[in-house]
């Protein structure tokens, strides 16, 4: 144990699908190859970049290579199953940074499962607006 050092609080809590639960702090995210985009969303005015991990890349890091079902949970308890075959040539990614500045709860942070929607109009639909997750706590790997 070292004194002075704090122990860092999990932002997500990933659950595998063998059921084991991995807890992912903000320096464990950090360690994972980022991805950046600008992109408008529904719910922000004018066009914003954002940075974070790609959902692949988080899984990727568990061991995980071919999830097709996952849910997942915001902190009010709003939850979204996501076919992830729809996101096969997207890069989902746990956003981390808006503009440079971290994400909180009061901008849909800490995490927000977010894709470059500028990039692909095709998926700028409404049944894709529901499972971009905000203050993301949690993701479930049912399959």
């Amino acid at each position: 144990m070292t004194f002075g050092a704090e122990a860092s609080s999990p932002l997500l809590q990933l659950v595998l699908a063998d059921k084991r639960i991995v807890n992912l702090d903000e320096a464990a995210l950090a360690a994972l190859p980022q991805t950046e985009f600008k992109t408008q969303t529904p719910w922000t005015t004018g066009s914003h970049s954002y940075r974070g991990p790609t959902l692949a890349s988080v899984l990727a890091a568990q061991g995980v290579e071919h999830a097709s079902l996952i849910e997942a949970t915001g902190l009010n308890g709003y939850q979204q199953q996501l076919d992830l075959s729809l996101f096969d040539q997207v890069p989902l990614a746990l956003v981390r940074y808006q503009d440079d500045k971290p994400l909180t709860r009061r901008n849909k942070g800490p995490l927000w499962l977010l894709m470059p929607f500028s990039a692909y109009p095709e998926l700028d639909l409404s049944a894709i607006h529901s499972g971009m997750v905000w203050q993301l706590v949690r993701i479930e790997v049912i399959k």
